[in-house]
């Protein structure tokens, strides 16, 4: 039986007061993705990510009003289409707590940075999921999202760009 939607989650702008409470969110995030050797941001990385002159990323929280806790995030980021010659929106992390899975966080998540994205015109929304987490795919794929199969991600780590850079 599916959980019911929860009335008592309100999504709102993240506030610096909430860094800590997102910063643990990232570490269960990262635990569940088997990545937690990847996770070395701090509260501090993250307050000036969110909060700093020059933001890099926004970032929303859901809230169980009823007692102020936390239940999950999103963080996004702007990006650019050269072929839309518009900006975007990616998607960076949508994460809701175990015990709140099912009751709505993270379709209002979902939706809320959407909102963002057609507020600034952005030609696209974009994010990606994990290929084994079959849970979200089915999520994303009913709320209307896309999976591009033929599209690969390329990273390269901080020690990666520095060997780019001396290999010129």
């Amino acid at each position: 039986m599916a959980a019911e939607r929860s009335e008592s989650i309100q999504v709102r702008p993240a506030r610096p007061a909430d860094v800590l409470e997102i910063h643990a969110m990232i570490a269960e995030l990262a635990d569940f993705e088997k990545l937690r050797d990847q996770f070395v941001a701090t509260v501090e990385d993250l307050t000036e990510s969110f909060f700093g002159d020059e933001p890099a990323a926004g970032a929303l929280v859901a809230e169980d009003e009823s007692n102020g806790q936390l239940v999950g995030y999103a963080i996004w980021f702007t990006t650019f289409s050269t072929f839309l010659g518009k900006p975007g929106l990616w998607l960076e992390d949508l994460y809701v707590r175990p015990a709140w899975r099912g009751q709505g966080a993270g379709k209002q998540l979902l939706l809320a940075v959407a909102e963002i994205a057609r507020e600034r015109g952005s030609g696209r929304y974009e994010w990606c999921v994990l290929d084994w987490n079959r849970r979200a795919i089915d999520f994303y794929e009913a709320a209307g999202g896309e999976i591009l199969e033929e599209w690969r991600i390329v990273r390269v780590n901080r020690e990666g760009i520095e060997r780019m850079r001396s290999n010129r």
